[in-house]
């Protein structure tokens, strides 16, 4: 019955890319996805990809317009670039730690889109998705503050849970890179929660110029 309903709707409102609206069943279609090349690591931080075009049109649908059906490609896209990074193995650590909202923005949007991601990571390779960052203090939106600004803004902002990341080694998630004041701070608040190992994973990262690819 739900396929029989499921086939109606799809001839009333067929679906369609999330990006380009052009028809498909994909969230985000063949053509799209083939935009996006993959990232060499910078700094140690895993990026897939540059925050710009296809990506940042997928993330902002997916972030800001509820889209939650781009976490599926978005969550798989990150699954490949990992795959491909003989740098990183995730078999080697333990959880996904997702960067969280303060309680009042994830409220507003009714969903943490970082914490979708990991999921999809978490199932492929076998890791829990451990939410035990917290925001304690609110902040300003990082976006429009200066690079120094941002630092300051975020200090203190996190938390850990006594004893849940001691002795782990944790990948620390984001859905984009910006100055790293907030992954910096975040990965502060692992350290000192006693986490062995923290690795940056992050879907894009915001850059002038891409400094090169690593696939096609």
């Amino acid at each position: 019955m739900k396929v029989f309903f499921d086939s109606i709707l799809d001839l009333i409102f067929p679906p369609r890319c999330e990006v380009c609206r052009k028809s498909n069943k994909a969230a985000l279609c063949p053509a799209c996805y083939k935009q996006i090349k993959f990232m060499k690591p910078h700094l140690g931080i895993h990026s897939v990809s540059v925050y710009d075009g296809v990506l940042r049109e997928a993330i902002h649908r997916f972030k800001f317009n509820g889209r939650k059906r781009l976490a599926e490609p978005l969550g798989v896209l990150m699954v490949e670039y990992l795959s491909s990074m003989p740098s990183l193995d995730p078999a080697e650590l333990d959880m996904i730690v997702p960067v969280p909202l303060h309680p009042r923005r994830l409220r507003e949007r009714g969903f943490n889109q970082v914490e979708l991601l990991g999921s999809v990571l978490g199932k492929y390779f076998g890791l829990p998705l451990s939410p035990v960052l917290h925001r304690v203090r609110d902040t300003r939106a990082q976006f429009d503050l200066p690079r120094e600004e941002r630092f300051k803004n975020i200090i203190g902002a996190f938390a850990v849970n006594n004893g849940q990341v001691a002795g782990k080694r944790v990948i620390l998630l984001d859905d984009i890179y910006t100055t790293g004041a907030t992954l910096s701070e975040c990965a502060k608040a692992l350290s000192e929660a006693g986490a062995n190992r923290v690795e940056v994973v992050t879907l894009s990262r915001a850059v002038d110029h891409e400094p090169g690819s690593v696939a096609g």
